[in-house]
């Protein structure tokens, strides 16, 4: 269980244990450059409490942002405690992002330092330019060493608002804005998941997901617990089901898409380590099969969540009962569910008034908890429509059932979900049109077995179509890789109702199965 207030600088759970326990094992980064690196609590502590002094004496002061630009690592995670320690602000970047993508968001939200690698840096050389900003690149010039200071005694206020982090997402018009969550969001994700999936003290929690996405959340309840975080630079799927065993892990954050190669990888006689507890996933769609696959190789540990950055991680949850349910039936319903309300969320199904729906329904998903965000940062029109009257306005349509199992059918926002990644179609279909002999272009979500849904771009022809790859390659120069169409059809007109407005839920019927 979390304790203290519920807007404490989330900081102070890395030092309540380190007072506690400070030799109990903390942080190991399994990729760092000179090999596994094991901190204590005690000695992340110590080092975090430097990094915050030498970050205080450098400037940064309550409420200013600073934007990290890291894989997993120690240093990822002492810069975000270290900034949260001082009442600063977390701009955590993706790192599959474009460059003009992170001078956006560099830019957008004010950042006064960059904690980057050199890579990130070669890949993105203006980055320097924007103005006001320092550089501070960990694997070059002792790292984060030279910015470490007499250390502070103990966690600062939160600024006024309490907000902690940024959290970019793509954008309709593809300019990405930032999610505004505060130290009382963050600790009250961590507070749900403590209770959600039964975090211990002996907890061994694996992070081979992105920290700057859903496993990030995952870093606070297993402080919060006294746990032990394992740390990957990255995801390979063979070695991820080898240091399930070999590392004795106990809890893991996967997107459906790692999921599925996670399975495709396993050995016919591999089994779950006995004391594995959960296998917690989110993010996406999940293709049915690989549901079923995934319950009966984790023998029933499987928890699936659904929400959004607006309000993360946890409004509904579909829990292992309901995966053992579904894995006996294959015709259950639950299956295709995202699970039911949690304790301490508000959730309605609303018509286009705002006028609750009864069971079986469709209309908007709008929720309420504890976690919502404060609004999107410097975008005060937006956030006015997506917390219109209190409630967070999902873009979802679904339904509740008689048992209370929501079921999402549709989307009001034109966005597709691929990877755990959002893609909004509109900034494909801009780059699509500026392709020479494409006539018009529908972007929509595609089932498929791997990633949940696949970008796919509906073409219709002006002339002698193009070939694929060079549509491919158009792309590429333009968009990040995963927002890259992965399948490309040709029609001779699209869909289009009285208004002219293309008919994306007729696509999508239409092209749900492979090969149409």
């Amino acid at each position: 269980m979390l304790t203290g207030d519920p807007d404490d600088n989330v900081a102070q759970l890395l030092w309540r244990h380190a007072r506690r326990h400070p030799d109990r094992p903390c942080l190991t980064d399994l990729d760092s450059p000179e090999g596994a690196r094991t901190l204590s609590y005690g000695e992340l502590t110590a080092r975090v409490a430097g990094l915050a002094g030498g970050l205080r004496d450098a400037g940064i002061r309550a409420g200013d942002r600073v934007a990290v630009l890291l894989r997993n690592s120690v240093e990822f995670v002492e810069t975000f405690l270290a900034v949260a320690a001082v009442g600063a602000v977390v701009v955590p970047f993706n790192v599959r992002l474009r460059e003009d993508d992170f001078r956006h968001m560099l830019v957008d939200s004010g950042s006064r330092l960059l904690v980057t690698e050199a890579g990130h840096l070669d890949a993105a050389p203006t980055l320097r330019e924007v103005p006001g900003l320092r550089v501070v690149l960990v694997d070059t010039d002792g790292g984060l060493d030279p910015l470490r200071a007499g250390p502070i005694d103990e966690p600062a206020e939160p600024p006024e608002g309490g907000l902690l982090s940024l959290m970019y997402t793509s954008g309709t018009t593809g300019a990405p804005k930032a999610v505004m969550l505060t130290h009382r969001s963050w600790r009250a994700v961590a507070a749900t998941a403590m209770s959600v999936l039964g975090f211990a003290s002996d907890d061994v929690v694996l992070h081979v997901a992105p920290l700057t996405h859903g496993a990030g959340f995952m870093l606070l309840p297993t402080l919060a617990a006294g746990g032990h975080n394992l740390l990957c630079g990255s995801y390979d799927a063979a070695r991820t089901a080898r240091l399930l065993h070999s590392a004795k892990v106990t809890g893991l954050f996967l997107v459906p898409s790692m999921i599925r190669m996670f399975l495709d990888e396993l050995d016919e006689d591999w089994q779950i380590r006995e004391g594995f507890r959960w296998l917690y996933y989110a993010g996406s769609p999940i293709d049915q099969s690989t549901l079923r696959e995934a319950t009966a190789a984790f023998d029933g540990h499987v928890v699936q969540s659904f929400a959004q950055m607006e309000s993360p991680m946890f409004l509904t949850v579909l829990d292992s009962a309901d995966h053992l349910r579904a894995l006996r039936n294959p015709d259950s319903p639950v299956i295709r569910s995202a699970g039911r309300v949690l304790p301490g969320v508000e959730l309605s199904i609303v018509d286009p008034d705002g006028t609750p729906l009864p069971p079986g329904s469709d209309g908007e998903v709008v929720a309420r908890a504890p976690q919502m965000m404060a609004g999107y940062w410097g975008r005060a029109k937006e956030t006015a429509a997506t917390l219109a009257d209190g409630w967070l306005h999902t873009g979802d349509i679904g339904h509740l059932d008689e048992d209370g199992y929501l079921h999402v059918v549709d989307r009001l926002k034109d966005m597709i979900v691929t990877g755990g990644s959002n893609v909004y179609a509109r900034e494909v279909e801009e780059v699509l049109l500026t392709i020479s002999r494409i006539g018009d272009a529908a972007v929509i979500g595609t089932p498929d077995r791997i990633w949940g849904e696949a970008v796919t771009a509906v073409l219709v022809p002006d002339g002698r179509p193009p070939a694929d790859d060079q549509i491919i390659e158009a792309c590429r120069r333009k968009l990040p890789g995963y927002r890259i169409p992965k399948r490309i059809i040709w029609v001779a007109e699209l869909p289009r109702n009285a208004y002219g407005k293309i008919l994306k839920r007729e696509l999508r019927e239409r092209y749900s199965t492979p090969g149409r």
